[in-house]
C-alpha cells in the first residue's frame, strides 16, 4: 500500500506540473521523426502498456511510434506493467505486473506478446512490492523499493534485502537499469536525479540530474544512452500519455532529445515499462593462417649398411670382394686359353 500512496502523490504532483507546462505551450507538440535519437544497430526497444491486456509493442527510438506485438494475452490481469528488464544470460524478458495488491513477477514473450507469471514478490515469505528491477550482464537480478535494494531470485520472485541507500534524493527510484556496455547499474527518480548503484554495497552515488520530471521507467542502451518514459497527458482529453526521452550518460544536463509521444495506430500507447534488448554480438571471423609450404623431397644417397652388432663399415669389405672377383677373372682367362690350345 505504501507504493500505491507514493504513486498517487507522484501522479498528482506530475499532473499539476504537466498542466502548467501545457498552459505555457511546452508539452503540446510531439517531436517529429527527425528530432528523435536512433537506437544502436540491431537493438530493440519495447514497451508494455498500462491496461488490462498489458499489450506489448516495439518502439521506434527516433519517432516513438509503437507497433503491437501479438495480441497481449496475459496469464493474470493487472492494472499496469512496470519496469522491464532483459536477462542476457537466458534471453528472457521480465517485468513487474502491478495489481491493486500485490505485484507479480512475470515474463513476456517478445514474439507473441504473451505474459506468464512467475510468482508474487515476497520478502521473508511475506508479500512485498517493488518500484523497479534490473538484471546484470551476469544474469543476477536486483530490485528497488523506495530507498532499499534487494537481490531478486528470478525463479520464485523472492527478495533478499541487501541494504538501504543513504544519499540525498535516493528514494522512489522508479527507473533502474544496467549499462550493458559496462555492467554498471544506474537509477533515476521522478525528479530527474540520476545515481550509480553499487549492487554489492547497496550504495547510491549521485552522477547528475536530467532536466525532466515524471520519469517512471529507465533503460540504457549499448551506446550509453538513457531511454526514459516521462509521464504527460493529452491536452484535449487529459488522459495520461508517455513521452519517449533520451539523454547521454556522459552529458546528462545538455544532451536531452525528445522522440515524442509513444503512440500506435489507435492513438497514445500509455506505458511505464520500457525494455531495451541489445543486438546480437557479431563475432569477428576467425583468422586462418595459410598452410605452410610442403618441402620438396631431396634425393640423398643411401648409406652403406653396417655389419650387424659389429659397427664395422661394410663399404671397404664390399670393395675388397670386388677386387678379389676381378683377380679371379684375370687368372681364369689364361687357364681357358690353355684348355682351348690343348684341345
Amino acid at each position: 500500500m505504501r507504493k500505491s500512496r507514493l504513486r498517487a502523490r507522484l501522479a498528482a504532483s506530475i499532473a499539476v506540473f504537466t498542466v502548467g507546462l501545457v498552459s505555457i505551450g511546452v508539452v503540446a507538440t510531439p517531436a517529429s521523426a527527425a528530432d528523435g535519437r536512433a537506437l544502436p544497430n540491431g537493438s530493440s526497444l519495447y514497451a508494455i502498456s498500462c491496461s488490462v491486456d498489458l499489450a506489448l509493442a516495439s518502439i521506434d527510438g527516433a519517432t516513438a511510434v509503437a507497433k503491437r506485438v501479438g495480441d497481449g494475452a496475459p496469464e493474470l490481469e493487472a492494472e499496469c506493467a512496470e519496469q522491464g528488464a532483459w536477462n542476457p544470460v537466458t534471453s528472457t524478458a521480465y517485468y513487474s505486473a502491478r495489481r491493486v495488491e500485490p505485484a507479480i513477477l512475470s515474463t513476456i514473450d517478445l514474439t507473441t506478446g504473451e505474459s506468464t507469471s512467475v510468482g508474487i514478490f515476497t520478502l521473508n515469505g511475506e508479500r512485498n512490492g517493488i518500484d523497479s528491477m534490473a538484471i546484470g550482464n551476469d544474469g543476477a537480478a536486483y530490485a528497488i523499493q523506495d530507498d532499499t535494494l534487494y537481490s531478486l531470485a528470478l525463479d520464485k520472485a523472492a527478495l533478499t534485502k541487501i541494504g538501504t541507500f543513504t544519499a540525498p534524493n535516493a528514494s522512489a527510484l522508479l527507473g533502474f537499469s544496467v549499462d550493458p556496455a559496462t555492467g554498471l547499474f544506474y537509477a533515476v527518480n521522478p525528479r530527474g536525479y540520476v545515481f550509480q548503484i553499487d549492487v554489492k554495497a547497496a550504495s547510491a552515488t549521485p552522477v547528475g540530474r536530467v532536466g525532466l520530471r515524471g520519469i517512471f521507467s529507465l533503460q540504457i542502451d549499448t551506446a550509453g544512452v538513457l531511454w526514459m518514459q516521462v509521464d504527460s497527458s493529452d491536452g484535449d482529453s487529459g488522459e495520461p500519455t508517455s513521452l519517449l526521452e533520451s539523454v547521454s550518460l556522459s552529458d546528462l544536463a545538455g544532451s536531452a532529445v525528445s522522440s515524442g509521444t509513444v503512440a500506435d495506430a489507435d492513438g497514445p500507447f500509455y506505458t511505464t515499462s520500457f525494455l531495451f534488448v541489445p543486438g546480437p554480438d557479431v563475432a569477428a571471423p576467425p583468422i586462418i593462417d595459410p598452410a605452410p609450404p610442403v618441402p620438396t623431397p631431396e634425393t640423398t644417397p643411401t648409406p652403406a649398411p653396417k655389419l650387424a652388432n659389429s659397427g664395422i663399415d661394410a663399404a671397404p669389405i664390399a670393395a675388397g670382394g670386388a677386387l678379389v672377383a676381378l683377380l679371379g677373372v684375370a687368372l681364369l682367362v689364361p687357364t681357358i686359353r690353355r684348355r682351348r690350345t690343348a684341345a
